[in-house]
């Protein structure tokens, strides 16, 4: 027993003594360097990390976001193209351009400012397509949020959800007619074929390898399955051939917002001259006191009286 207490009270003596012979420091110094060595690994596979994150991020993330607030790049373009019109002092002629840079030179996003001044035209638009052309649409916001939606995913998924949502709204409408419940309850059960629909065409679009799938986020999809609740909605009030009417001049109306949202040109416009925007005040009155035929009614009168 007093051996082995010897022996070990031995070892322990010379442990620092061999360590400082074997490496050449003391044993705290090697646990100085062990922590170190442990630290610096940590930071390389960190550093590692966090490197293929960032390579990832740049990947998946679209540089054509315009319903992002854009990069440093970008900025430096929209302060370029402000040099083109250069307001710095406001007076009554240029007081809305003089707003506008002063916001984005505030940190207000270029993007962000553009689509809201889109929205006028826009809504001008639809008034225009009701009253003036005769076709009806599905409310005044719908067409405009789709087209921000088309904006945000972009329009081959856009269309790919747009389609299957209009496809599951027909089979919620065929399975719905049956059951003997009151309004909001089927809308409410609409809801879960358009949830399905939905999670099939995000997943075929996967399959597809459409890499803007992985970077959707849900408000756009919440203002699709907006569209195919009312699609549902309109369904169950009216004929096949009137709903089918209302959505496709709503869809169409959504691909034309997209296409005015996506213009390099339109943006530019709407950035260095938002005084157009004020056009559509004398517009919408003309609009608003037009009580002639709709161009819808001509045609149609025009074949009553050709036979």
């Amino acid at each position: 027993m007093n051996i082995k207490l010897f022996v070990c009270i031995g070892a322990m003596i010379a442990a620092p003594q061999f360590v400082q012979a074997q490496y050449g420091f003391e044993p705290s110094e090697q646990a100085a360097a062990l922590e170190q060595s442990t630290t610096s690994n940590a930071t390389t596979t960190a550093s590692s990390s966090i490197g293929s994150f960032i390579e990832l991020r740049e990947f998946t993330i679209p540089e054509n976001e315009i319903t992002q607030a854009e990069e440093l790049p970008k900025k430096e373009a929209i302060f370029s193209l402000f040099e083109s019109r250069l307001v710095n002092e406001p007076t009554v002629l240029n007081i809305f351009a003089y707003w506008v840079q002063e916001a984005v030179r505030m940190g207000i996003p270029a993007n962000t400012i553009f689509l809201i001044l889109l929205t006028p035209i826009l809504a001008l638009l639809v008034s225009f397509t009701r009253v003036v052309i005769g076709l009806p649409t599905l409310d005044m916001l719908v067409p405009i949020a789709l087209a921000f939606a088309f904006v945000a995913v972009g329009i081959t998924i856009g269309m790919t959800v747009l389609l299957a949502i209009i496809v599951a709204s027909y089979i919620a409408k065929s399975s719905l007619k049956k059951i003997k419940i009151m309004f909001y309850p089927k809308r409410s059960f609409s809801m879960l074929f358009l949830a399905i629909a939905v999670f099939a065409a995000l997943t075929l679009g996967v399959m597809l390898e459409l890499e803007r799938v992985l970077t959707v986020s849900i408000f756009p999809i919440l203002i699709l399955m907006l569209l195919g609740d009312l699609i549902v909605s309109v369904q169950l009030h009216k004929s096949s051939q009137e709903t089918l009417v209302i959505t496709g001049t709503t869809v169409l109306l959504g691909i034309i917002g997209y296409i005015a949202a996506t213009s390099q040109l339109v943006l530019n416009t709407l950035i260095l001259y938002p005084e157009i925007v004020l056009l559509v005040i004398p517009l919408n009155i003309l609009v608003g006191r037009y009580f002639g035929l709709r161009v819808v009614e001509l045609f149609r009168f025009n074949n009553v009286t050709t036979e």
